[in-house]
């Protein structure tokens, strides 16, 4: 569809031949191989390069020459709503979502009343997530996108629920974890590790960490072994990793089979597998941050069985983007289905124009929802809320 579509553009920019003749040929062309208005809609996006308005133009005319058949003319297109409208109109639209109908995008020209209504899921990705005692789960997104404040959040959560958690946390960022850095455990033990990564020296001691961990999933599975019908009670355990990605950094030039092939990132990928994998069994959660999925510590088994979010959010400054939702679309190993990749492409082109924060999983029935704005965990006193939830159970 995309290449009939641009071979009817060319010609009627750079030839004589009369615009209208040309569009009709294309609508009957459009028709005979029989393609959908989705996929037609989606190509006229692409080429316009996101400008919603002209693409929209494009459709009404092609509508008008004869693609698709209607039984009425496709009304010209009115102007578009202000933005503070059109994120009030997809605000409305998330509320009273209809669960059943949820992955539809009815609102292109002649198909809806309401054009930028937009059915997202209408749960909430981030409680089912937490929902359980201990689970995994990868977060990605680019810069400003949210994904540090997403890690401060489960913290707190997780101090909320439970305040003899044993926290880890590993910052490869130098960020800022609300005075958790100032608590250290038994024999004097950090409780955040902070790293920075500059030379693949640099991994060995990461590399040293995730055994460590790996070592107690182990521990805590034999304990579990010895006591099968009266286990021993273990403390919840919260692992958090921050910016997986600059491992990757630390790499430049590197191939993705010399990667493999590298003794101390081979074992660190491994460990690392191992933890998300086999630690919620046995109590123990594991959250880690990326700029995307191709960037991470992680293999295809460690995606498969580990919760994966994708997050969407522009920020102040035009900071953050969409990219880490656009690579898990178009990841055949991640959403297989043709028929999805196509729905949430349709999805990302309306929502980018607007710049609305949304959060995208693969795993199960692939959804995409409301991203919330998790900003003020950023600057969330954790040490206080952690000294408080201790006094309060006693």
């Amino acid at each position: 569809a995309r290449i009939l579509i641009e071979r009817a553009m060319e010609q009627a920019q750079f030839s004589d031949t009369d615009t209208t003749l040309v569009t009709r040929q294309l609508a009957g062309e459009l028709k005979k191989i029989e393609v959908s208005l989705s996929d037609v809609r989606l190509a006229v996006l692409e080429l316009y390069q996101g400008e919603r308005k002209a693409a929209e133009a494009y459709l009404d005319f092609l509508a008008q020459c004869g693609f698709p058949e209607q039984d009425e003319p496709v009304a010209v297109a009115a102007e578009p709503p202000t933005l503070a409208a059109q994120q009030q109109a997809i605000s409305q639209a998330i509320t009273q979502a209809d669960a059943n109908s949820y992955g539809q995008l009815p609102q292109l020209l002649g198909e809806a009343q309401e054009p930028n209504c937009i059915v997202l899921y209408p749960g909430n990705l981030i409680s089912e997530l937490v929902a359980n005692s201990a689970f995994s789960a990868l977060f990605f997104g680019e810069r400003r996108s949210g994904t540090s404040a997403l890690l401060r959040a489960l913290a707190y959560d997780r101090i909320e629920k439970s305040p003899h958690t044993l926290l880890d946390i590993l910052d490869f960022h130098n960020g800022q974890w609300g005075g958790l850095e100032e608590i250290r455990g038994e024999e004097g033990s950090q409780l955040v590790h902070f790293f920075s990564i500059t030379h693949p020296d640099d991994i060995e001691p990461i590399g040293k960490k995730l055994s460590a961990m790996a070592s107690e999933v182990q521990r805590r599975q034999r304990q579990q072994r010895a006591h099968p019908l009266t286990p021993e009670p273990q403390p919840p355990y919260l692992f958090l990793i921050e910016g997986l990605s600059e491992l990757h950094g630390a790499l430049p030039g590197w191939s993705a089979d010399r990667r493999s092939k590298d003794e101390v990132l081979s074992r660190s990928a491994s460990h690392l597998r191992f933890i998300l994998c086999h630690g919620p069994a046995v109590g123990i959660s594991c959250v880690a941050t990326a700029r995307d999925h191709n960037r991470a510590l992680c293999d295809a088994t460690a995606l498969g069985e580990t919760k994966l979010f994708f997050l969407g959010r522009v920020s102040a400054g035009r900071n953050g983007g969409y990219r880490a939702i656009d690579q898990a679309i178009e990841d055949k190993a991640l959403l297989p289905s043709p028929h999805d990749r196509s729905r949430f492409r349709e999805m990302m082109s309306a929502i980018k124009p607007l710049a609305y924060p949304v959060v995208f999983t693969p795993n199960g029935v692939p959804r995409l929802g409301r991203l919330g704005n998790f900003s003020s965990y950023l600057t969330q006193d954790l040490l206080a809320h952690y000294q408080h939830a201790l006094e309060a159970r006693g």
